[in-house]
């Protein structure tokens, strides 16, 4: 057997009882993968001698660095030590058992700390009040969503009746959050077998007595029901829908949607907030994956000024770039024009006389296609911030390009005919979420909130939405239900005081 590796470690954060937990899921886990003969402990850790004749060693330590950690942190450590009997899968998996450590009492802690919006909001809707629906919860798994997991059951739901999306993101934690959410009997499928999903849950949700709700960021679930299983749409009470992207998803149905949206995504409490946070998280991603470029002075351009397109325009303006815009709605480009910054109703001619180092594309939908790569004429970087990899037809581009080449983590390379090379960074998929973390969770604790806040409004029978969109309905909501009180009391004027 020839392994491409043999070594896997993890870092995470905790005290002895939390040591001794990661280091019985790891032998659990291992002892899954390959049947364990023998434990036998020595200084530098445990030696796992397997039922198949080969062995493996823990290690769990402080690191190399402790002063370029968080206080408590340690690191774990597997070593493939004899690989006699094992198979491919086998390997794979003892090594993949430290990858998935679910998060310690010590983390979960800290981010309840950052999070008491999310974490607190029990204490102060009423009693039980998602105790009749059985959430699907499409969100991104990151840190925040475990806390956010957590108040969905102190509100009345039980772990079996919620089922859980992962959206395939290749976030910082997605082994380790999808981990803590296995441990506590939650149901997780990937976002490409969403209808198998939601059938399944459909049926557990009528088992336990219960109605579907649908919590989504970025139209994964109400989009499959209505065009792959509309015999399931009776058992779902509601979507909440996070993103733009995700209400942009159902406007082939407008006028035919069968249940209540309520839209966090459409929100003002939305967009005040959060839209600068998503803007500055993704200049700041996009400045660790390329250390070694200028961007000041450079040329860029943004596709798409909504809501966040405009807040990157000014966060790529305040790095002292260049910045151009391209909307495909006159009202949007005039207010870019407006605020001085280049604008064109063609996007070829932008990028062929302005000819952008960055190309960042905001609309929500696929702005710039195969047509548009002949205007490419230097090498430059596309990144996307909006779901998936939907603002760049990426398959055109690539018939484009005269050959591709795989860039590792930045991403997916592009060369073209004109001889420039466009780097599609992260593979087109969201910059924000590229093996990080997105927002702080002190910025995405108000939009989390947000969402229980919505999901607990439809789980009430006499909630008034009618079906279809509910934008005025849902910012009463918001804006009447504590949640803007409780955020200024925590980062407005008598905070700092």
């Amino acid at each position: 057997m020839i392994l491409e590796e043999r070594v896997a470690s993890a870092e995470f954060r905790g005290d002895a009882a939390d040591l001794a937990m990661v280091r019985d899921t790891v032998v659990e886990a291992i002892g899954k993968a390959a049947d364990i003969g023998e434990v036998a402990r020595d200084d530098a850790g445990l030696r796992l001698c397997l039922g198949t004749g080969g062995s493996v060693r823990l290690f769990i330590g402080s690191p190399a660095q402790p002063k370029a950690h968080a206080e408590g942190s340690y690191t774990a450590t597997l070593i493939l030590e004899e690989t006699a009997g094992l198979s491919t899968d086998q390997a794979r998996e003892a090594l993949a058992a430290v990858r998935r450590i679910p998060f310690t009492t010590t983390e979960m802690n800290v981010l309840r700390d950052q999070m008491p919006l999310t974490g607190e909001l029990s204490a102060f809707l009423p009693p039980g009040c998602l105790s009749s629906v059985a959430p699907v919860l499409t969100v991104h798994h990151m840190t925040d969503f475990l806390v956010m997991v957590e108040a969905v059951l102190a509100m009345g739901v039980p772990a079996q009746a919620i089922t859980v999306l992962d959206k395939g993101y290749p976030y910082r934690h997605t082994d380790r959050v999808d981990a803590h959410l296995t441990r506590q009997g939650i149901a997780v499928w990937p976002w490409t077998d969403a209808a198998n999903a939601l059938d399944d849950h459909a049926q557990r949700a009528t088992g336990l007595g219960l109605r579907g709700l649908l919590v989504d960021d970025g139209g994964y679930t109400l989009p499959v029901l209505l065009e792959q299983r509309p015999d399931l749409l009776s058992h779902f009470v509601g979507l909440v829908e996070q993103t733009i992207s995700g209400i942009t998803r159902l406007e082939p149905w407008e006028g035919r949607i069968p249940l209540p949206i309520f839209s966090v995504a459409e929100s003002r409490l939305k967009a005040t907030v959060e839209c600068y946070g998503i803007a500055d998280a993704a200049v700041r991603n996009l400045l660790r994956l390329l250390p070694e470029e200028k961007l000041e002075g450079q040329p860029a351009l943004v596709v798409g000024f909504g809501r966040i397109g405009e807040h990157i325009a000014d966060v790529l303006r305040s790095r002292r770039m260049r910045v151009a815009v391209h909307d495909r709605q006159l009202v949007r480009l005039i207010a870019a024009h407006e605020r001085g910054f280049l604008t064109n109703r063609c996007l070829s001619t932008l990028l062929s006389d302005h000819r952008p180092l960055l190309i960042v594309g905001c609309t929500g939908r696929t702005g710039l296609r195969g047509e548009h790569a002949a205007a490419i004429t230097r090498n430059c970087y596309l990144v996307s911030t909006t779901s998936r990899n939907r603002e760049f037809a990426v398959a055109e581009l690539t018939d484009e390009a005269r050959r591709v080449t795989d860039e590792g983590v930045l991403g997916t390379r592009l060369h073209l005919p004109s001889g420039a090379q466009a780097t599609l960074v992260g593979d087109g998929f969201p910059i924000n979420f590229h093996h990080a973390e997105s927002l702080p969770n002190m910025y995405s604790d108000l939009i989390l909130a947000s969402l229980l806040v919505a999901a607990s409004t439809l789980a009430a029978p006499d909630h008034g939405f009618a079906a279809g969109h509910n934008v005025a309905a849902s910012d009463r909501v918001l804006e009447s239900c504590g949640l803007l009180e409780r955020y200024y009391a925590r980062f407005g004027p008598e905070a700092l005081r």
